[in-house]
């Protein structure tokens, strides 16, 4: 049995989805939950619940970090923060994991100082992944870093490819640098410095890819900064949205068009649960001497619940104290 820290605190509309997160899991009688943040706000949540005693605790703390905080600098005034405490208990292996849907780059720092970062690695990078016909490609980082060198991007995609090679089973990762075109003088100072980097090292680099590339398949690691790659998932989250929006509405266009969208409604779930946050539950954060989920700060409760599968079946797949 598994053994998540939560943090309770982290998320928009914490702490009621957290709880109800962990008593879902509690239920399934597969984890444990160790509820991280304020033991009288969480307390009164949990008394609207049915669960196993033994199956959730709360780890009692009066700090969390706030959405519009600097994360360095609010970590270091609150050292007692809900996202480090759960970081800091899978460092003394009372947790196997630890799940957060609040602030990324509180998470990142924070797991930086409880679990510190892997040889070789600079920073944590959270990896999304971005489905397509064939499964899906990695997408790093895709926020804990919005200012990067060079050499953060080089390190990032050598986490990508470890864990393609480890988790996903693919011999030799192709890995693509996201610009804005695909030409070799396309993009930045940095990406142009990054695309050197990656084309002398002896991973399998494909060169640039461009937007439209994202959702083909044609790179199983794509690498940019966190900036970046932050905008690319609320872009492509608000236009999922916005495509599943439309559908509903043209279905009461008429008789034929309801009937077409009843035919085909089907193809839509499936297409709403693949592009769905909610359904993934949260993206991993890699680099860390431990395991560690970063879920949408938006999260329901469904969202935070299928969080800590993540982190579970993360668990089980070799990451934990090994995370690559």
């Amino acid at each position: 049995m598994k053994t998540i820290a939560l943090d309770a605190m982290g998320g928009d509309f914490a702490p009621r989805t957290s709880v109800e997160a962990a008593v879902r899991a509690a239920q399934t009688g597969e984890y444990r939950v160790i509820l991280v943040g304020d033991q009288t706000q969480l307390e009164v949540e949990l008394k609207t619940h049915r669960y196993t005693e033994d199956a959730i605790r709360i780890h009692h703390t009066t700090e969390w970090i706030e959405m519009g905080e600097h994360p360095v600098e609010a970590l270091r005034r609150k050292r007692h923060a809900s996202v480090r405490v759960a970081l800091d208990l899978v460092a003394t292996g009372e947790a196997d994991s630890a799940v957060s849907a609040g602030h990324s780059g509180a998470m990142m720092v924070a797991g930086k100082m409880a679990l510190k970062t892997l040889p070789g690695i600079d920073r944590p990078a959270i990896a999304t992944p971005l489905p397509h016909k064939k499964g899906f490609s990695l997408l790093l980082d895709s926020g804990a870093n919005v200012d990067c060198k060079p050499q953060f991007l080089l390190q990032f995609a050598e986490m990508g490819v470890e864990y393609a090679k480890k988790v996903l089973g693919i011999t030799n990762p192709r890995v693509g640098l996201l610009s804005n075109g695909t030409e070799p003088g396309k993009g930045n100072d940095l990406t142009r410095q990054a695309l050197e980097l990656l084309e002398s090292s002896p991973m399998n680099c494909i060169g640039y890819l461009e937007p439209k590339d994202l959702f083909r398949a044609k790179a199983d690691v794509i690498v940019c900064d966190g900036f970046v790659g932050n905008m690319v998932l609320k872009t492509a989250e608000a236009t999922s949205k916005e495509i599943r929006f439309l559908l509903r509405e043209s279905s009461f266009r008429g008789l034929s068009a309801w009937i077409g969208f009843r035919l085909l409604r089907g193809f839509f779930l499936d297409l709403a649960q693949r592009t769905d946050y909610r359904e993934i539950g949260g993206s991993i954060l890699l680099g860390l001497r431990g395991s560690a989920v970063v879920c949408h700060g938006a999260s329901n409760a469904h969202a935070i619940y299928n969080g800590i599968r993540l982190a579970a079946r993360e668990w089980d797949k070799g990451q934990g104290s090994q995370n690559t």
